[in-house]
């Protein structure tokens, strides 16, 4: 077993028992896990299972009860997202799949950040190396990739001036710009660890840099109405920024 899933035993557990229910070829862990950047009890377990056809609705209904009985019955579950990709579809980037994420069942797309990750430094749970099942993701791919991730999403974000109020917003939008631009200059995906040493590339001062680390590490971080209304209004200009700078790239 790869020394890092000792840190996620959920994993192995759910690997034996969703193979049989989903017909599952392979299962890989990217994201955090994979990357080194694992927290037990504050990082997700982002997981990628190649299935071996497209799942009938008995079988979907098989695949739920599989993963309540599972968050039920273990809290380490509670932040494990599965994408369940039918083989014939695996080249299709915009095909949805069926996904288990945030306590439900629905379907969204295997973005080619997540294929990367899988395919350049993910962990093999179930099945053969992903390279045997999961197309290539080359340095362009990934590159267009990336900036689509960043600017869909997250331009939408900025035109909501209220959703900056909020701790999640500030700190994922800021480490994924940090993210974003590292992919597009050096090809290269990088932890939210590494992130939060290159904030300051943005015009991050060292106080909001050092509050988002104190949250990323389970510290409570009290501040004002004032201190939060000020914190909104420049964490939203710095992704805003950045967004247009990669849009240009």
């Amino acid at each position: 077993m790869d020394d890092r899933l000792r840190q996620a035993p959920v994993v192995p557990a759910f690997a034996r028992a969703v193979r049989p229910v989903a017909g599952v070829l392979g299962l890989y862990a990217g994201g955090s896990l994979a990357s080194g950047d694992f927290r037990p009890g504050r990082s997700d377990l982002d997981l990628v299972a190649v299935v071996a056809e497209e799942l009938d609705a008995p079988r979907r209904a098989r695949l739920r009860a599989l993963h309540e009985d599972l968050r039920r019955g273990n809290p380490a579950a509670a932040g494990l997202h599965c994408v369940y990709v039918p083989r014939e579809d695996v080249d299709d980037v915009a095909t949805r799949h069926l996904t288990w994420a945030h306590g439900e069942l629905y379907c969204r797309e295997l973005s080619g950040i997540a294929r990367a990750e899988v395919l350049r430094g993910g962990i093999t749970v179930l099945g053969p190396d992903p390279a045997q099942l999961l197309p290539p993701v080359d340095d362009a791919a990934l590159r267009a990739a990336a900036r689509a991730e960043f600017t869909g999403y997250w331009s939408g974000a900025v035109r909501k001036p209220w959703l900056w109020l909020q701790d999640g917003y500030v700190d994922l939008g800021l480490v994924t710009l940090a993210r974003a631009e590292a992919t597009l200059t050096e090809s290269r995906l990088i932890t939210k660890r590494e992130a939060l040493t290159r904030l300051h590339r943005f015009g991050v001062d060292e106080d909001l840099s050092q509050e988002i680390a104190r949250r990323r590490h389970g510290d409570a971080v009290l501040l004002t109405l004032a201190q939060r209304l000020r914190r909104a209004h420049t964490a939203r200009r710095l992704v805003a920024r950045g967004i247009r700078v990669v849009s240009r790239r």
